[in-house]
Order: structure tokens, then sequence, then C-alpha cells
């Protein structure tokens, strides 16, 4: 990753507030891809983020956020399967919709601070990107690290994890630094 990448990431990982509402205001209109959304093993860190065992059962949800035709963002939520009969339970309909229409409109929503996050080739969130790609895009994750963030939003004594990764071509861009102040919804 060159210097100007990293120091694009930096800026993205930091972003506070809706992903998606900074990126309709840095490129015009957001489209979410679904990949998937089931019952699946956690991750890495995950269990651990949520304050769960290892081997709860979980809801995981991963999308590709695109800007006009180019995918930018690889994003994955988390939340516990029993979660989804009480305060996350929206998040089974959501569809294609973002997934900030449930964090940012809600005052009953809390978030941890964002964490960024910095995964090497070879790592198990490395292969996960690798392989949204490859279905997104047709190749591999384009560079041997992915720099993503996340956190961990409450609602009634619930976690919901999102984790977003940002492409390498979103940030090799010189413009890609996100706007300070997105567009209200």
């Amino acid at each position: 990753m060159t210097p100007t990448a990293r120091q694009q990431a930096r800026h993205w990982q930091r972003a506070p507030g809706s992903l998606t509402q900074r990126l309709f205001a840095w490129g015009g209109e957001v489209r979410v891809q679904r990949l998937r959304q089931q019952v699946a093993p956690l991750l890495p860190g995950e269990a651990a983020d949520l304050g769960l065992a290892p081997g709860t059962r979980c809801l995981v949800r991963e999308v590709v956020l695109h800007v006009g035709d180019a995918p930018v963002v690889w994003a994955r939520s988390v939340a516990p399967h029993a979660a989804l009969s009480g305060p996350w339970k929206a998040l089974v309909g959501l569809g294609t919709r973002p997934l900030a229409a449930l964090l940012f409109d809600d005052p009953a929503v809390s978030r941890t601070p964002l964490r960024p996050q910095w995964h090497p080739r070879g790592s198990r969130w490395h292969q996960r990107a690798d392989e949204a790609w490859r279905t997104v895009a047709g190749q591999p994750w384009p560079a041997s690290v992915v720099a993503a963030r996340s956190s961990v939003f409450w609602r009634r004594g619930m976690p919901l994890r999102v984790f977003e990764a940002f492409s390498p071509a979103m940030l090799a861009s010189p413009t890609a630094t996100p706007p300070t102040s997105p567009r209200p919804r």
C-alpha cells in the first residue's frame, strides 16, 4: 500500500457517522449488493467484540457498496441469532437497503469507537475480502493488505458488529478523502 493510500485509508477509518452517507457525498449514487445473509461461522475477533462465547449462532450479512458502477467497500455485519427476534429483527428484511437506515435514524442505538484495522494477505479477513471481490469484480482483492474499520452498535442491550473494508482503488484516488459533512438524510 502506498503512503498516499495508507493516508486515505486512515481518513476513512476515522470518519464518524454513516459511511453510506459519506460515500454518497463523495461520489453520488450508492448501491448495495448483498452477497450473503445467513447463520455462519464467526471470523477472528467477532465473538470477543460482541461479548459472545465462541460458537454462538450469529446472523452474518455481507454486502459490497458501489459508488456508480465501481465496487468500493466490502462490509460484514454480525448479530447474535437471539437479537433477530428482538432489537435487530429489521436486519433480516433489509435486503439491498443500506444498514445505515437501521443504525443512524434511531436515537436508541449507540456505537463503540471506530477501530482501524489492517489485515495482511493470508489472514482470514483478507481471504473473505478476496472471496467477496472475486464474486463482485471477477478478480482477487487487489492489495496485499485489507484496510478496514469496525465498531459495535448497541440497541436494547444487544450488539451488532459492523466491519467495513475499503477497496484499494478507492484509496488510490486523490479525491478519496471522505467529506467532512455528509448530506443529511
